[in-house]
């Protein structure tokens, strides 16, 4: 009798272990389609780990994959009573991406003529695919590109706010304080980048460039 109560008892935990197992596809799976939700991709996930490598726990917490990709063959870190595993999965994702409407000559500015929008498996494109134009518009071909090629970020920059050698207002705010200076831009800046300042007093100052050409560093 007390023989059959272990195993029952050692079935139950099993199962129940199992189960929570079971958890982690449903969990990875929402995990994706929460990311690519507002894209209105269709996204498919496949476990490439062995099921007997899965960690065992009611509710796996699924961090962001190994590089920050969000389809194709991933590491995907996921943790279980602050254990963490990485388990290997394959997203397969549906949706638009920008191609080039023409050819685009180096220092071209991209404008809604210039791209349109296919449909596809995204895996099998660059990892640095542009996806929505909003991202795009106004910047500045770095290269030739070559008419209905898909368009990735490092084809590309944003326009400059600053330029090198331009004189620009550097607004020094603090806790209830302002101070406006100016001086000479050293580097060249797109919106937020960081540019460094040479000021009327000689020094160098770095702040961030703001979309008016203005410089803004926080204290």
């Amino acid at each position: 009798m007390q023989a059959i109560n272990i195993i029952g008892l050692f079935a139950f935990f099993f199962i129940t272990s199992m189960a929570w197992g079971n958890n982690l596809p449903q969990a990875i799976e929402h995990y994706f389609q929460r990311i690519h939700r507002d894209n209105h991709h269709k996204v498919s996930v496949n476990i490439k780990t062995p099921e007997q490598q899965w960690p065992q726990c009611e509710q796996p917490e699924i961090q962001p994959a190994i590089g920050g990709q969000n389809w194709g063959n991933l590491s995907l870190p996921v943790i279980c009573y602050q254990q963490r595993k990485f388990i290997q999965v394959s997203v397969s994702v549906t949706g638009n991406y920008l191609v080039t409407r023409r050819a685009i000559s180096r220092n071209d500015v991209l404008s809604d003529k210039d791209f349109q929008v296919r449909s596809g498996l995204l895996e099998r494109l660059p990892h640095d695919l542009v996806i929505n134009k909003n991202e795009i518009k106004n910047s500045i071909a770095i290269r030739n590109i070559p008419a209905g090629q898909a368009i990735t970020h490092n084809m590309l920059r944003r326009p400059w706010v600053v330029r090198s050698g331009q004189s620009v207002a550097v607004i020094i705010q603090g806790n209830g304080f302002q101070i406006r200076n100016e001086g000479k831009a050293i580097n060249n800046a797109a919106i937020s980048d960081k540019v460094r300042v040479r000021i009327n007093s000689g020094h160098v100052i770095t702040g961030q460039a703001l979309e008016n050409g203005n410089v803004k560093i926080m204290l």
